[in-house]
């Protein structure tokens, strides 16, 4: 990882009668801006004494393997090494506000169910098909085709169409309002995709699915005691063999994008080796450096992110010299902090530390045990005890920097006289035990055992089971849990973890919560275009979840980072002044161009 969080994606909707315009900025040959050039376009000492200079294997580490690579397929498990390959139309600014136009030039309402968008020209896919208004109305239509399974089509629900004005216009159809379009553009359903990938890889998808219905339809072809059937089946048959004849020109030399992705990003796929390490090399025509005459970016010819799930393994590798950037674990900050061989910086991130509640079935349904549980956690001892003070008490779900936050709800108070007291009106005088589970990583264990500690004082027996994410699916699905030790990362636009928690048509929730006037106020928030309407309305939502304890929200999590002191070009005061404007503009390099 690099030396910052992979902090994106939280909304920012212009007032439809004002009409605002995003303008981008134009660059001159050295970096300036011809217009107004914003704060992040530094690049002198006041950002880093230090010049630039190119060369190295950058060496990092990740828990998890990084699973699929095609954004819009789940899962995946590393959003950090996706953002070195795929960027999105639009950034965020240090507020979580999607304000900065990246592949998207300039945007503006037209009337409340329009959007007219310039396109950034000169930018290409890392295969070299250009990024133009065809390549993102086929992403667009890409996502909306179920036959190609993608996870963002929910988010995109209220798209009705993308109208190619020219090659570099586009024009945005909704079937209604729609408040969370930036922010949904400044997540993943705007992470670019190269048409002519996403072309390939939706045929070989049909063509699979045609090819298991012939299974069938040979089947019933050959039938020879129902001719009927067998006459269908023939039939059907040849209509398969028609559809597999059309889509098999786009399937030619066409590659899987779970396994190949094709963005426009800084870096690109070299090779893979799952469980083992995902290999990045330089792209040589990356579109910003080039504007800005910077044509050496990306700094690093590549980088390689290695998978080790110990936090220790991974800090050992650091020490001696084998990656030059790891995540800490809490209790190794302490540790390294007055090292003089190694960088550290820490700053907050908009992830969520939360247990989730079965509602559906189970003791969970009754209130009265949720609100049990919620109040024997001691959530100030847990970030001291297992963060070592690296964290943010949370009230609700969105963190206290989140525009959405609101700040008249206090964190859930520590009481386990009253947790005694509610078990026993609920029926378990005697305590109870509750069944669950969470991920299999060091850090997920030694949350739940603290937790699981607070619980039994109270008479509250929680022995999760620690689980694969591919293990967690099927129990997930069945409802076959109380409680889950849970994470929500990168909490961005606020409709989609509000929709993806509490909708319960969500395939997150799938039916464990059905907060109705939760859900009436999620999708009131979804259409609302004005800002100050939108966070009134989520300040009310997040009230009406707090007040049914809808699940009990523990911390904001604090990164720590460190590094080798051959790393350069951090700038953490810029980094949290300008957000995604300074960090996607901002590559790091090495000292002498080696680690």
């Amino acid at each position: 990882m690099s030396i910052r969080s992979n902090l994106w994606l939280t909304p920012f909707i212009f007032g439809l009668a004002i009409f605002i315009t995003i303008a981008s900025p134009t660059f001159s040959a050295a970096g300036e801006s011809i217009e107004d050039k914003p704060g992040w376009m530094e690049w002198g000492d006041a950002y880093c004494a230090a010049k630039p200079v190119s060369g190295g294997e950058f060496r990092l580490s990740w828990p998890l393997y990084i699973g699929l690579m095609n954004p819009h397929h789940m899962p995946v498990l590393d959003w950090q090494t996706m953002a070195y390959m795929y960027e999105k139309l639009i950034l965020l600014d240090a507020s979580y506000r999607p304000t900065i136009p990246w592949l998207a030039e300039s945007w503006k309402f037209l009337d409340e169910t329009t959007v007219l968008m310039k396109l950034r020209q000169g930018v290409r896919f890392h295969d070299g098909s250009a990024f133009n208004a065809q390549s993102l109305k086929r992403q667009m239509e890409y996502i909306m085709d179920k036959d190609n399974a993608a996870w963002t089509r929910t988010w995109i629900e209220p798209l009705e169409s993308v109208e190619v004005i020219d090659e570099y216009t586009v024009k945005w159809h909704f079937k209604r309002p729609w408040g969370a379009f930036l922010g949904t553009m400044a997540s993943v359903p705007g992470f670019m995709v190269s048409g002519k990938a996403l072309e390939g890889d939706a045929a070989l998808a049909k063509i699979k699915k045609f090819e298991r219905e012939m299974i069938s339809a040979r089947r019933n072809a050959g039938d020879k005691n129902d001719p009927e059937k067998a006459a269908a089946g023939k039939k059907w048959l040849a209509e398969l063999e028609k559809e597999v004849s059309k889509y098999s020109p786009l399937a030619k030399d066409a590659k899987s994008l779970d396994n190949y992705p094709v963005g426009t990003g800084p870096y690109m796929l070299e090779s893979s080796s799952t469980d083992n390490y995902v290999l990045l090399k330089r792209n040589p025509d990356w579109w910003f450096g080039q504007t800005i005459a910077r044509a050496e970016m990306p700094y690093f010819e590549g980088i390689k992110v290695s998978v080790i799930p110990d936090p220790s393994v991974r800090l050992a590798n650091l020490k001696a010299g084998m990656l030059d950037s790891v995540y800490l674990d809490p209790i190794q900050y302490r540790v390294m902090k007055n090292d003089p061989n190694f960088k550290l910086e820490s700053f907050p991130t908009n992830w969520l530390i939360f247990l989730t509640f079965n509602h559906a079935k189970g003791p969970c349904a009754d209130i009265r045990v949720r609100k049990a549980i919620s109040h024997a956690i001691d959530r100030e001892a847990l970030v001291m005890g297992t963060q070592f003070g690296l964290g943010r008490i949370a009230n609700c779900i969105y963190p206290d920097d989140h525009w959405a936050h609101n700040p008249e709800l206090k964190p859930v108070t520590y009481d386990p006289e009253l947790s005694r007291k509610l078990l026993s009106e609920a029926g378990y005088p005697n305590g109870l035990t509750i069944k669950g589970f969470t991920l299999n990583i060091p850090e997920a264990e030694a949350f739940a055992k603290a937790v699981m500690a607070m619980l039994e004082k109270v008479g509250i027996i929680w022995r999760p089971q620690f689980m694969s994410i591919a293990g967690m699916i099927e129990p997930f699905r069945k409802l076959d849990y109380d409680v889950i030790g849970n994470l929500y990362p990168f909490i961005q636009e606020p409709d989609h973890i509000a929709t993806m928690l509490y909708d319960p048509e969500s395939p997150f929730n799938n039916g464990r919560s059905r907060n109705e006037k939760a859900v009436e106020l999620i999708r009131k928030g979804r259409e609302t275009e004005d800002e100050k309407e939108r966070a009134r309305i989520y300040f009310e939502m997040e009230k009406v979840l707090y007040d049914n304890y809808e699940d009990a929200w523990l911390w904001y999590p604090t990164v720590v980072l460190a590094a080798n002191k051959r790393v350069e070009g951090f700038n953490l005061d810029m980094f949290l002044k300008y957000g995604e404007g300074y960090y996607f503009t901002h590559p790091l390099w090495f000292k002498e161009g080696r680690p």
